[in-house]
């Protein structure tokens, strides 16, 4: 008796029998694993519309930052200037950030400049701040009270949601400091979104998911395993619910309804699968065929292809899709394992390419981003952008005198504080080149640049590095060109450089071991 003909009685004998063992693997193995994968698809769901929720809360806490560590809002808070108020405090600015409340509080909390708004799509900017205003303060106060002023600057920030007429309030809170980070802290920056009925909508709207909230009030706590409320309401939906926190606090429950489709396809798929094994039995040849070409050609196919496009392509961050559980699959994943570490290395070799080896300061290309990154978030905030163009008086001289090594390690040294003399995570220090540096401060206006010039004149000289070649002194000196403006259509980061190129000039003009601000002004002018 032939193989084919063996194959074919063993196939025909245990049709019956697997079809049969099909049935069993439904309803035993296989419609639970699609209910656990549907309870994974309402988890999922849920974690989205807590994503949703997050990023709105991370875009209130960053625009805080933003007018929080600005040196207008700082004299603002100390003041009250008409003219902070008529530049920056129209409802226009909250309607495009999509902010309704907007706090501007002294350190008793007592508002300097305070605004509730209604932005209705009917009827126009409402002014709701005399209706508003005490139940909201009365709800943020104790999220301001929880602040810890004797925090590092970057941990001085607090969100939360508050219950304020019956409507949930996101917002968040950070102190008024001086850009450089420097205090005394002068009163709190507060903004805040409504998440009423429209603004839940639209956050359904974008990500496709419909959703609702309600507060966490009292000792109402997740009671289901992972975090998550799971029940069915009938057999074609289920309620999928899970709690929003806020450094650690539960604040929202987030509630969707999803459909039950995966279980009926599980059910379609069995089904589908029995009547394949009786074809199986019955067309011996073609299935032998197909099987062969689906478990064995089909991957190798995929496999050949993923790694030709990979190759063409040279995106490292792509992986091969073959996810059999054999041979071609362990070989799937072993190529996967080698595309992770060539990306590694090509995400070190990026790293590495941004950095002066020299200084250990960001070189060109890292300043060249960050400037166009400044640019274009100070342009959309209306915030100052500042750079500080420094050179080191007479280098020629020292490098002549005193041997490139020594030069190296003054440059070194002068690299090392002018990092220490930026104190925010925002600001940069580059090497501009060769004895060259550039100081970036974004949200910093002309007199904050001009007291960290005379900061870095103050620890240049406290260091006494040795230069008896100067015409200045007898250790080494630097001259700064400063230059600040508020990015705008109507100029560009090359008038930036090039303006404070100038005043680095004019710096040296002057007799060098000084600064000097030149104002930007187009190229053409």
């Amino acid at each position: 008796m032939s193989i084919s003909t063996k194959t074919t009685t063993l196939i025909i004998m245990m049709g019956a029998l697997l079809s049969l063992t099909a049935l069993l693997i439904q309803r035993n193995l296989i419609y639970p694993a699609f209910h656990e994968i549907e309870i994974d698809y309402a988890q999922n769901n849920v974690d989205r519309v807590i994503q949703r929720l997050e990023s709105a809360r991370r875009t209130l806490d960053l625009t805080v930052y933003d007018w929080s560590a600005w040196d207008d809002t700082y004299a603002f808070i100390e003041d009250g200037n008409q003219d902070y108020i008529d530049s920056n405090l129209y409802p226009d600015t909250f309607l495009n950030f999509g902010f309704e409340v907007a706090f501007f509080l002294d350190l008793t909390k007592q508002p300097v400049w305070a605004r509730v708004f209604d932005f209705d799509p009917d009827e126009g900017i409402i002014d709701q701040t005399d209706e508003y205003l005490g139940a909201t303060l009365a709800a943020t106060a104790s999220t301001i009270d929880r602040i810890d002023l004797s925090a590092g600057v970057d941990d001085q920030h607090r969100s939360g949601v508050a219950l304020v007429k019956g409507v949930p309030l996101l917002f968040a809170v950070r102190p008024v400091l001086r850009s450089d980070g420097s205090g005394p802290h002068r009163g709190f920056v507060l903004f805040g979104q409504f998440l009423d009925p429209a603004r839940i909508a639209r956050f359904s709207e974008q990500i496709v998911q419909p959703f609702t909230i309600s507060p966490v009030t009292g000792l109402a706590r997740v009671d289901q395993q992972n975090g998550y409320q799971i029940r069915a309401l009938d057999d074609e939906t289920l309620s999928a619910s899970g709690q929003y926190q806020i450094d650690g606090e539960p604040v929202l429950r987030v509630t969707t309804i999803v459909p039950r489709n995966i279980t009926g396809l599980g059910n379609d798929i069995t089904l589908f699968a029995i009547g394949l094994f009786v074809m199986f039995c019955v067309v011996l040849a073609l299935i032998l065929l197909l099987l062969f070409r689906h478990f064995v050609v089909g991957p190798l196919t995929n496999l050949r292809v993923d790694i030709a496009n990979i190759s063409s392509a040279m995106d490292y961050s792509l992986r091969a899709t073959v996810t059999s559980n054999d041979e071609i699959g362990a070989l799937s994943k072993d190529f996967n394992r080698l595309l992770a570490t060539i990306e590694s290395q090509n995400n070190e070799l990026k790293k590495r390419s941004e950095i002066d080896p020299l200084t250990g300061l960001s070189n060109r290309l890292a300043l060249e981003t960050k400037l166009q990154q400044a640019w274009e978030l100070l342009g959309r905030t209306s915030a100052p952008l500042s750079v500080l163009l420094v050179d080191i008086d007479y280098f020629k001289a020292y490098n002549d005198h005193y041997g490139h090594p020594a030069g190296d390690d003054a440059l070194k040294q002068v690299a090392s504080i002018l990092d220490n003399a930026i104190h925010r995570k925002t600001d940069m220090a580059a090497r501009y080149g060769g004895e060259e540096f550039i100081l970036v401060l974004p949200g910093t206006g002309g007199e904050a640049a001009e007291a960290l010039a005379r900061r870095v004149h103050e620890h240049i000289r406290a260091a006494q590095i040795e230069h008896r070649q100067s015409k200045v002194a007898d250790h080494l000196t630097v001259s700064i060109g400063i230059a600040s403006v508020t990015p705008n259509i109507d100029i560009s980061v090359t008038d930036l450089i090039r303006s404070a190129d100038n005043a680095l000039y004019k710096a040296k003009a002057n007799g060098r071991d000084g600064h000097v601000t030149q104002p930007v002004v187009k190229e053409d002018d």
